[in-house]
Formats: C-alpha cells, structure tokens, sequence
C-alpha cells in the first residue's frame, strides 16, 4: 500500500461520490491523499476548509476496503495537517447515523467533541470528532 498525493481534485471527487450529503457539490477548495493497493483507491481523506489563522482544518474520508488502516497510513494521512500545514486541530462532521464511520473516526484517534442539531438537514445530526496536536503527538510523534 501507498500514500498517494498530487491529485487532488480526481481523489477528491472519487471521497465525495462515496458522501451522500456531499455528492456533486464536491469540497471546494482542498488537498486530499489516497490510500492506493493494487493500483486501486483503497481510501482517500479530504482536507477542506482550511483555517491557517486559526490552526483547524476539516477532513472528510471514505474506504472501498478497512485494508487501508494501516498505523502507518493513518500517520501519513496525518501527517500533512498536523507537520506539514502546522495545524493545532483536525476535525470532522459525521452524520450521527453513520455508526460505521464514528467507529473509524474513533480508531484512528479522534475523540467526540459534540453534537451539531439539524447539521445535514432537519433531524439529521452531526457528530463532530476532533484529534489535537499533543493528540496525534502522543499516538503517532512527529516525524
């Protein structure tokens, strides 16, 4: 397995397909890295909107396969925005309903900060994760 960068806007579209509340709308501006096995996308993670003067950034991530949690392709996924872009935090808005990628959210170190009502429509919450620097520190070190 691989860590892909440098096609941002293919890998982008391939995570956003697999996001229903995301689909054709797409990111916006971002960066994104996929995971690559067989010369197949494994996963791919998203990083979008990007505060610099505030040291956050959002990732949004979809697997074809768990084959891709791998400790060292979690790090190097991490690694562009917490040594890379320098950030403090990382976070993410997952649909409260989506057990499975909570779950994932959570294996790679994320913790739940909050719940966001009515965040992708009426009755249809966001659960927000987040991993801070000393956070991703203590579980993966700097390079």
């Amino acid at each position: 397995m691989t860590v892909v960068c440098g096609h941002d806007e293919a890998i982008s579209q391939w995570v956003a397909e697999r996001i229903p509340h995301v689909g054709e709308a797409g990111f916006g501006p971002c960066a994104a890295l996929a995971v690559v096995g067989r010369d197949k996308v494994l996963a791919g993670v998203v990083y979008h909107d990007y505060q610099p003067d505030h040291g956050t950034i959002q990732l949004s991530m979809a697997a074809d396969s768990p084959m891709w949690a791998k400790r060292s392709n979690i790090k190097a996924l991490l690694s562009y925005p917490f040594e890379q872009l320098g950030v403090f935090k990382v976070w993410t808005a997952t649909p409260i309903d989506n057990t499975r990628a909570i779950v994932v959210n959570e294996h790679i170190g994320l913790k739940r900060e909050a719940t966001l009502a009515h965040h992708f429509g009426h009755k249809r919450h966001a659960v927000i994760c987040r991993m801070l620097r000393p956070e991703y520190t203590r579980l993966y070190g700097d390079s």
